[in-house]
């Protein structure tokens, strides 16, 4: 994980992507991606989500991600992760699948095939779909309700925004899965 605090260009997120070295990044029916062109069929080891978001995320570099935490006004070295990590395709996505992606993700950078970066939000993305998600609605809802609680050590939800792109080990991953093709 990255200790930095800057945002991300796509390029410079440090995951040695280096755009030019890829030709493959432009996306049309000849691009070899994977992506809604051909199956591919996951590896040993990996889901069909896990696979997808390998492919994605080599189509475009970084992704959005996120997560929903928890502070106290009364004391500011309180801080707790209450679900992590968020990745959200659209606002209305269900906690069920919310969790699935989060449980991939966590395992795709537990295999170190890409990072979970909180402190790296991308530039100029707006993160609309987390900011007006039902998720996050319900999670700031719960917070102001447990925060009426006599001996709540919690009473303000944070949304902390961040990318996630693919590490060294993951693009080598993806050149396996484009060799399939």
């Amino acid at each position: 994980m990255h200790s930095d605090d800057h945002t991300c260009d796509c390029g410079t997120h440090g995951h040695h992507c280096d755009q030019a070295a890829h030709p493959h990044h432009t996306h049309d029916e000849n691009c070899n991606c994977g992506h809604h062109h051909a199956p591919i069929v996951p590896p040993e080891g990996l889901t069909a989500i896990q696979t997808d978001f390998l492919l994605a995320l080599r189509q475009r570099q970084c992704l959005p991600i996120a997560r929903f935490c928890l502070q106290s006004s009364k004391d500011e070295e309180l801080f707790a992760v209450a679900l992590s990590p968020v990745y959200l395709s659209k606002p209305d996505e269900s906690m069920e699948q919310t969790k699935a992606y989060g449980r991939a993700l966590a395992q795709l950078e537990a295999m170190d095939l890409l990072t979970l970066d909180y402190d790296i939000p991308l530039r100029d993305y707006p993160y609309r779909e987390y900011h007006t998600s039902e998720l996050y609605a319900y999670f700031v809802q719960t917070t102001a309700e447990a925060a009426l609680l006599p001996d709540a050590a919690f009473d303000t939800p944070c949304l902390e925004l961040g990318s996630m792109a693919l590490t060294e080990a993951g693009e080598n991953e993806v050149d396996k899965l484009l060799a399939q093709l």
